[in-house]
């Protein structure tokens, strides 16, 4: 079974927390005590209805203020898949915090707001998504309930946004009504949008290809962290952890470290669970060097006959 990562994104109070809370309801994937705890907090608030936004947003000044602040990961899993979803916050003042949470997505959940329409965070967000990479979309126009599931008022979101992506480098985009606080379109089919023709949020997640996003040509590992251990067991330890971020890595591989120039080899390559063979996306492991060359926080190791384009500018 694979896994897949996304992210909600979009503008504060576009519904995000409400839709992970819906679709983990929906889904069956909250334990009851979970639920207990939610249906008594929503009493206290006055909320009138049981707030599934208050599964993800657990810190005390996110409920005073309803909004999300700090990002929030869970997970659930269905036969068909298993998921990490990091539910990040919309407003502006927090941005970098969505950069956080979207910076390991394969996909990522775009909510508009109904009423609204495409609004400034909307756009500032799909851009993050796409200077991110990730390859998919899904554009979920939330709150129809309170448009009265209107299919112009769909269209016309959906014409506004198809306009502006044009000027993004996402290949996969899709588009789906929903109320995230009723449960239209989130994991059933809505009765009230007969009009609508394709498929429910989480069959859309469940089967939405992506064999096809990984690059493993350009071989790129990010140092995370030096580790010198300096204990009597490892005392002249000196590996490089992070994450493959694209390519394989294979013990004997020539490197380039960048920005110093200095190469190396690949001496060992160390999991969680030991020794291993090779490294390839998304994996998170240790490379040992065969030479002592100056490596820090924040250097990227590539191969010298594929290296990245480098640059101090963005367009």
């Amino acid at each position: 079974m694979d896994l897949l990562r996304f992210t909600t994104a979009g503008s504060v109070d576009d519904g995000k927390s409400t839709l992970i809370g819906r679709l983990l309801y929906d889904s069956k994937s909250i334990f009851e005590d979970q639920l207990e705890a939610i249906e008594r907090s929503s009493e206290q608030r006055g909320d009138g209805y049981v707030n599934l936004a208050l599964l993800t947003d657990g810190l005390r000044a996110e409920r005073e203020q309803g909004i999300t602040i700090d990002v929030a990961y869970r997970y659930f899993a269905t036969p068909r898949r298993k998921f990490i979803i990091a539910d990040t916050p919309g407003h502006i003042q927090y941005t970098r915090n969505m950069v956080t949470g979207a910076s390991t997505a394969q996909l990522a959940i775009i909510l508009i707001d109904a009423r609204k329409g495409v609004i400034e965070q909307t756009k500032r967000h799909s851009f993050i998504a796409s200077l991110l990479r990730i390859q998919h979309l899904v554009v979920c126009v939330n709150k129809m309930d309170l448009v009265e599931y209107k299919e112009e008022t769909y269209r016309e979101i959906v014409e506004q946004f198809t306009t502006f992506a044009s000027r993004l480098e996402v290949p996969d985009i899709n588009f789906i009504p929903i109320s995230a606080l009723k449960g239209d379109n989130v994991v059933d089919r809505s009765a009230n949008m007969p009009w609508y023709r394709g498929s429910p949020l989480l069959h859309l997640l469940e089967t939405i290809y992506i064999g096809s996003d990984t690059n493993h040509v350009d071989a790129r590992f990010p140092v995370q962290w030096v580790v010198r251990p300096q204990t009597d067991d490892h005392h002249d330890f000196r590996g490089f952890a992070g994450r493959v971020a694209a390519g394989v890595f294979k013990a004997g591989d020539e490197v380039l470290a960048l920005p110093s120039g200095f190469t190396s080899r690949v001496k060992t390559i160390e999991s969680f669970n030991g020794p291993v063979e090779e490294a390839f996306y998304p994996m998170s492991v240790t490379l040992t060097l065969e030479d002592e060359i100056d490596i820090s926080r924040g250097d990227t190791l590539a191969k010298p006959n594929n290296l990245p384009e480098t640059g101090q500018d963005l367009d």
